[in-house]
C-alpha cells in the first residue's frame, strides 16, 4: 500500500510536456505531407476529338492535417492513345474552390512542360495551406485525335528545399469522336 501512495505521488509530481517536431519534415531534411492531397474531380469542358476549346480542370483537396503548404503540381499522361499532349502554357490558371465555385487565383511562379515525359509541372508563388481546394485550369493546344480513355496521374509536392512527390490520384477523361451528321443521319 505504501508503495502504491509513492507511486501515485510520483505520477502527480510529473510535468506534461510535449515535443514540438515538424513531422512532416524528415531528418535528410526532405519534406513531405503528413496526409497526401486527394483528387476531387478532373473534369473537361469539352470531350471531343481534336476540340481547340478545351479546358481541363484538377480540383485537389489539400486536408487540414497534410501537415505541409502544397507548393508544386504535376500532371502526367500516363495512358491513352495520343502521343504528346501540348498545353498552353501561358494560359494556365490555379484558384481557390472547384470550378464551379472560383475563388482567388494563386499566383504561379512558373509552368513547365517536359515532351519527353509528358509531365506538366506548376510551381505556385505562394503556397496553398493545409484546408485549402485547389484547382488547376489547363488549356491543351488541342484534344486528343482519337477517342478513347486518357488517364492522368497527379502528384504533388509541399512547400520546403527538398520536397517530395505524392501520389494525388489518377484523373480520367473519355474523348469522343467528333463526327458530323450527315443527310443520311438525319432520314
Amino acid at each position: 500500500m505504501g508503495l502504491g501512495i509513492a507511486g501515485a505521488f510520483l505520477l502527480s509530481t510529473i510535468t506534461p510536456f510535449s515535443m514540438q517536431f515538424n513531422a512532416a519534415q524528415l531528418s535528410d531534411g526532405t519534406t513531405v505531407f503528413d496526409s497526401p492531397p486527394r483528387l476531387v474531380s478532373f473534369t473537361t469542358t469539352r470531350n471531343r476529338t481534336n476540340d481547340r476549346r478545351a479546358t481541363y480542370y484538377i480540383t485537389v483537396d489539400l486536408l487540414p492535417e497534410a501537415g505541409e503548404p502544397l507548393k508544386t503540381l504535376q500532371v502526367e499522361l500516363i495512358e491513352g492513345r495520343f502521343r504528346q499532349l501540348d498545353y498552353r502554357l501561358d494560359e494556365i490558371r490555379v484558384f481557390e474552390g472547384d470550378r464551379g465555385s472560383q475563388g482567388a487565383d494563386f499566383p504561379l511562379e512558373s509552368a513547365d512542360y517536359d515532351d519527353d515525359t509528358q509531365i506538366l509541372t506548376v510551381y505556385l508563388a505562394e503556397a496553398a495551406e493545409p484546408g485549402q481546394t485547389i484547382t488547376l485550369a489547363l488549356s491543351p493546344f488541342r484534344n486528343p485525335d482519337r477517342s478513347g480513355v486518357y488517364l492522368f496521374e497527379v502528384t504533388a509536392a509541399p512547400e520546403g528545399d527538398l520536397p517530395v512527390f505524392q501520389r494525388v490520384g489518377t484523373g480520367r477523361l473519355n474523348i469522343f469522336e467528333q463526327r458530323f451528321l450527315t443527310l443520311q443521319d438525319l432520314i
